[in-house]
């Protein structure tokens, strides 16, 4: 849909493009009733065919309307007018982390941190009322002029007592920073499966690159289930010991030894520019973190049964995880 076939939705009047992905486009538009600005996103037509990716929009639609927080978006309402869906949300005048990253190549840890820092407080402020992110990553993270961070799109969110049944493309999130519950498609999947997104995407702040890379998607999915935590310091040399711990801690394959609230993870994150102690400090992982092995970012040479009939299972859906990593990588 261009902004010449349709000007309007309700009483929204588009202005211009602001981007475009494979599940719709969005918007900058002006509310004729309060003649503020205001983010439209649009439902591609030939996405809205799958009912699958329809429910996903409108969820992300209902569940923003219930988020007020000063580090989250929020949607004003939404729609459908001409045959098309539609949310109109909060305008955010910035950059998304992505675009820091990609211009700044990798971010000075103290930016990182300090970003993740108010992204896990957006995060909280979700879960405090049952939502799970399931899609945390760079683009989905915005950077205002002034500096304040808000999370967008909650496209793949859903609420933690309410039970969906399984989507039709199995895996939800995209490759590089999924969790590995979500690489097994658990149906278990809670706040801590956000926390593990979030350290993937500060690892990727301050080191520059994602965690683990492959050659497709189904690699990368593998190695977030069977592969050690590439070393920080590896990219990052002078990287201060406790920013380490933390990643270590937030990206724990286990969920149970990951943070077990975000008030933990928050005051972690606090301690670091301040140069204080942190409780991770005390987590001890060797599978994942080898400070300063040039092997560590290979997967084990010889992964246990499970963790074979884990990669099998991948193989199956390989073809799978990589058209939802086209489709939702937006």
């Amino acid at each position: 849909m261009s902004a010449d076939s349709a000007h309007r939705f309700g009483s929204y009047v588009l202005k211009r493009e602001l981007g475009r992905g494979a599940m719709g486009t969005v918007y900058l538009a002006e509310d004729t009733v309060s003649h503020e600005d205001v983010a439209i996103k649009v439902l591609s037509p030939s996405v809205a065919v799958n009912g699958e990716y329809t429910r996903q929009f409108l969820t992300e639609a209902r569940l923003g309307t219930q988020l007020h927080h000063p580090n989250t978006v929020s949607v004003r309402d939404y729609g459908k007018e001409n045959g098309h869906y539609y949310l109109a949300m909060e305008y955010v005048d910035g950059r998304s982390c992505k675009a820091k990253i990609h211009a700044q190549k990798r971010l000075d840890w103290r930016d990182a941190v300090q970003i993740a820092t108010q992204a896990a407080e957006g995060l909280a402020a979700a879960a405090a009322q049952g939502i799970i992110h399931r899609d945390m990553k760079p683009e989905n993270i915005l950077i205002e002029s002034k500096g304040r961070v808000r999370i967008t799109d909650l496209g793949l969110a859903k609420e933690v007592d309410v039970i969906q049944p399984a989507p039709s493309d199995t895996s939800l999130g995209t490759p590089d920073y999924m969790s590995p519950e979500q690489v097994r498609h658990s149906e278990k999947i809670d706040f801590r499966s956000d926390i593990y997104s979030l350290g993937a995407t500060l690892f990727h702040m301050i080191c520059g690159k994602a965690p683990y890379t492959g050659r497709s998607a189904y690699e990368v999915m593998v190695k977030h289930v069977s592969a050690a935590l590439p070393s920080p310091l590896k990219y990052v040399p002078d990287l201060p010991q406790n920013v380490c711990d933390v990643m270590r801690k937030m990206m724990a394959r286990n969920p149970d030894d990951r943070y077990q609230s975000y008030d933990e993870l928050i005051a972690d994150l606090k301690a670091l520019p301040a140069g204080k102690p942190v409780s991770a400090a005390q987590f001890h992982d060797e599978s994942m973190l080898a400070i300063n092995s040039g092997n560590s970012q290979h997967a084990s040479a010889a992964p246990g049964r499970k963790l074979l009939w884990i990669a099998a299972a991948v193989a199956i859906l390989a073809g799978l995880g990589v058209l939802v990593y086209f489709l939702v990588a937006r």
